[in-house]
């Protein structure tokens, strides 16, 4: 039994390597927010719906399900509905992710502070569709504020941040030019010397951060502080974060937790959106024969069977029928035989994400497309490619 409680790409990619012999497996996605839910009860609510819905479409409905697959499936969705009406507590999540196959020993728990739409599915894999959303949605981001004496750390995920080290303070640096008998003669010295202080000071700071993202390995870093300071910060951090600096803002170490939170999703939010568009902008330009790029939903698919693409992209909440063949890992939007065992292909209620299921076992990057989902209007999904034909 495996309990997560920090969703990972790693996790996710181990978890949807899973594929069960012979038996089903039930993901669950629950919306536990508290501003939907208030009570324990509203949700468990929702809950029980589902668990009765896939209880009479699965195990007393007609869908030919052999004796042992009712058996396991019974398990699984026993199993989620005690884990959630049981010990469980919300605590301040918003979102719940249960995966169970109780047959393989098979189980994972996400919890997510953001809210995800309910929904229980039975299939011959987990469903990922929904949690590669949020990871897409939510990178781990650093924030280091600083000023010319002090920095603060904290890591921002999932809408949510934390505060780790508390402050640090660099006594060296004096903190004003001191009046005297001959002050005006010693200002300019005095002055640079403060400067050499507040330099070191900066330096300090960086191999602190470097440090910090080694230990924390964030994947995006903002800066914040006075607006004279941070281009000196950003020169002196080892190359690597240099490149990984996202954006900033102005806000010293001593701001209050709420507005550090604030400004740090402001800029999350451009930053998403400027990769949004340079993406698209990439998919329009190659999506011509014999460039890098397609479009629509048959040649995404042909370029995924192909082992062809490279950067997956989905409007954000597409869903459409495909058919599948789930031996064999074969996807197609037309019904027909499986190419590779000449079975007859499945129905599938979402190509869209056995796509995911695909491209994630593939190594390719998915992107769901959230803040120009506009510009996928049409063509609902694309894809960039490694290679042309």
């Amino acid at each position: 039994m495996v309990t997560t409680g920090v969703m990972t790409e790693a996790e996710l990619k181990r978890m949807v390597g899973f594929t069960p012999d012979g038996t089903f497996v039930v993901s669950l996605y629950l919306n536990v927010d508290g501003a939907k839910h208030p009570r324990l009860q509203d949700y468990e609510k929702e809950l029980r719906g589902l668990l009765h819905q896939a209880e009479r479409e699965w195990i007393h409905g007609d869908k030919g399900v052999d004796k042992a697959k009712r058996r396991s499936l019974k398990q699984d969705l026993d199993k989620i509905g005690a884990f959630v009406t049981g010990n469980w507590r919300r605590d301040g999540q918003k979102g719940l992710a249960v995966f169970s196959c109780a047959a393989a020993g098979f189980w994972h728990v996400f919890e997510l502070p953001v809210g995800v739409p309910s929904a229980l599915i039975v299939g011959d894999e987990p469903y990922a569709k929904t949690l590669t959303a949020v990871l897409d949605e939510y990178k781990r981001y650093c924030v280091v504020s600083v000023d010319r004496r002090k920095a603060r750390y904290f890591t921002v995920y999932l809408g949510e941040i934390e505060e780790h080290h508390g402050v640090f303070v660099d006594e060296r640096v004096p903190d004003q030019v001191k009046e005297g008998e001959w002050a005006s003669l010693r200002q300019s010295r005095i002055a640079r010397h403060i400067e050499d202080h507040v330099l070191h000071h900066l330096k300090d700071v960086a191999g602190l951060t470097f440090n910090f993202f080694l230990e924390h390995s964030f994947d995006r870093l903002i800066l914040a502080g006075r607006s004279e300071l941070i281009p000196k910060f950003r020169a002196v951090l080892h190359p690597y974060l240099q490149m990984r600096v996202a954006g900033e803002f102005q806000a010293g170490p001593d701001a209050p937790l709420p507005e550090i939170l604030k400004e740090s999703l402001r800029v999350e939010e451009d930053i998403q959106r400027r990769e949004e568009e340079a993406l698209l902008h990439r998919l329009e330009e190659e999506a011509h024969p014999g460039g890098l790029g397609v479009t629509g939903l048959r040649p995404t698919v042909d370029a995924l069977m192909r082992g062809q693409a490279h950067i997956l992209l989905i409007k954000a909440g597409y869903a459409t029928q495909g058919y599948v063949c789930y031996r064999d890992h074969f996807l197609a939007t037309a019904d027909g035989v499986c190419p590779v065992c000449g079975g007859k292909l499945s129905e599938a209620p979402d190509i869209v994400e056995d796509m995911v299921q695909l491209a994630i076992n593939q190594n390719v990057q998915v992107e769901h497309i959230s803040h120009v989902a506009e510009r996928l209007a049409q063509d609902k999904v694309g894809a960039l490619l490694r290679f042309g034909l």
